[in-house]
């Protein structure tokens, strides 16, 4: 198994002969990135599954949809983004809320509770093959995720680490401390931190480095693959 982060919240997960791409964004607001992405999209001749958490510009993109026609991939999505995806053509969609689930070229994809004060239908995900990796998008620490969280083995956690914060709203999604609080529930083997890439958001990969968790620690510097034993 092969992780590779292409920026921001956009993950390259190779495992089960598959190749999935989480909340993929590029060639959109680049001026809102942070950190120049690893590896262009485009360059890539296949992607399986892309498994896409909210409709929101960096988590899914106009060229992603295009990538996703040109190289016929399943696109597993939030309420919008499916609905978005079908409506420039995409006919290989499957849409999810929490709590349903959908079996697609040999792993099983689960939609978990997201909190996100901006996208009311934003999931996470949880995908099962031969690890179960745990893809949080965007969500806020809430005692409803934990809850569902609870009956999955999480191989891999793939969490967010840095938000924003707003008057009368408070936080957007997770802060480093807020996602140790999730690891140390979760127990899973090892923990990703992802979504660190904005401006205003960005994360050094040394602090990364030095996070302290309850899992083992995975950080790299974007388009550089890690083998996961």
């Amino acid at each position: 198994m092969k992780i590779t982060l292409v920026g921001q919240a956009t993950v390259l997960i190779e495992m089960d002969g598959l190749i999935i791409l989480t909340d993929p964004w590029w060639g959109q607001f680049e001026f809102l990135r942070g950190v120049p992405i690893g590896l262009d999209p485009d360059t890539l001749s296949r992607v399986d599954i892309m498994a896409v958490t909210h409709n929101h510009v960096d988590h899914f993109c106009r060229p992603a949809i295009e990538l996703a026609r040109r190289l016929e991939s399943t696109v597993v999505g939030s309420v919008k983004a499916a609905r978005r995806a079908m409506k420039h053509g995409l006919d290989d969609v499957h849409r999810l809320t929490p709590g349903e689930s959908v079996r697609v070229r040999g792993v099983t994809i689960h939609a978990v509770p997201a909190d996100h004060p901006f996208a009311k239908d934003a999931i996470g995900l949880v995908i099962e093959g031969e690890k179960t990796v745990y893809f949080s998008g965007d969500t806020r620490y809430v005692t409803k995720l934990k809850e569902a969280l609870s009956e999955f083995t999480i191989d891999i956690a793939m969490v967010q680490v840095a938000c924003s914060y707003y008057p009368f709203i408070g936080k957007d999604g997770m802060d480093m401390e807020d996602a140790a609080r999730l690891v140390h529930d979760l127990k899973p083997g090892m923990v990703v931190p992802v979504h660190f890439q904005v401006k205003g958001k960005t994360i050094g990969i040394e602090t990364l480095r030095e996070w302290e968790v309850d899992a083992r620690l995975m950080v790299s510097k974007p388009g550089i693959p890690m083998e996961v034993a």
